[in-house]
């Protein structure tokens, strides 16, 4: 083997990584563990130290891009100090994640069936929604606030959506865009 082609990072997340990058530019069909490899710069035989094979990696992908999703949601509902704003900082921290990961976006929602009542973003989201509902008000049915969370769900998923294509907001100033889209809307 070439001595250019060794590799000593972290191989298998530079793996999902590339493999993201690989799939939005040519599409999920044309992707192969040889190309994975290739696009990595690492032997063929690499991609399979980690993963049996393409249906193992693209669950490893699915595994990677919802933890760090997950991650995101849970760090801002940790880091409000004002529970009154806890919404509007999960639905930032939402839609900022995307901006700033927009494979995950495109890979995440266009290819796989998302069971939504067990997908663990969304059971966060909701549990955090229904607490600081029910705080505010003891006179919601369950029906209201699953309509409320879906209503909530979409407006940041959309607006993440939005924030992925050029031209839709100001990106000098996304963050407090944003800001002002959510601060809009009342919950």
């Amino acid at each position: 083997m070439k001595s250019d082609t060794y590799h000593h990072g972290n191989l298998k997340e530079e793996l999902v990584e590339k493999g993201l990058a690989y799939i939005n530019r040519y599409g999920l069909e044309a992707l192969s563990m040889r190309k994975l490899a290739d696009s990595t710069g690492v032997s063929p035989a690499a991609p399979y130290a980690h993963f049996k094979n393409k249906e193992a990696f693209l669950s490893e992908v699915r595994n990677y891009v919802n933890h760090r999703f997950y991650s995101t949601l849970v760090k801002a509902t940790e880091d409000c100090s004002n529970p009154s704003r806890i919404l509007f900082n999960l639905g930032k921290s939402y839609v900022l994640f995307f901006y700033e990961n927009p494979l995950y976006y495109r890979f995440l929602f266009s290819i796989e069936d998302i069971d939504i009542e067990n997908y663990p973003p969304f059971v966060l989201f909701k549990n955090i929604a229904e607490k600081a509902w029910k705080e505010k008000s003891e006179n919601w049915d369950s029906t209201s606030l699953h309509a409320k969370v879906i209503a909530l769900w979409s407006l940041v998923h959309g607006l993440s959506s939005i924030v992925t294509m050029k031209g839709a907001v100001d990106m000098d100033h996304l963050e407090a865009e944003v800001e002002q889209i959510l601060d809009s809307i009342t919950v």
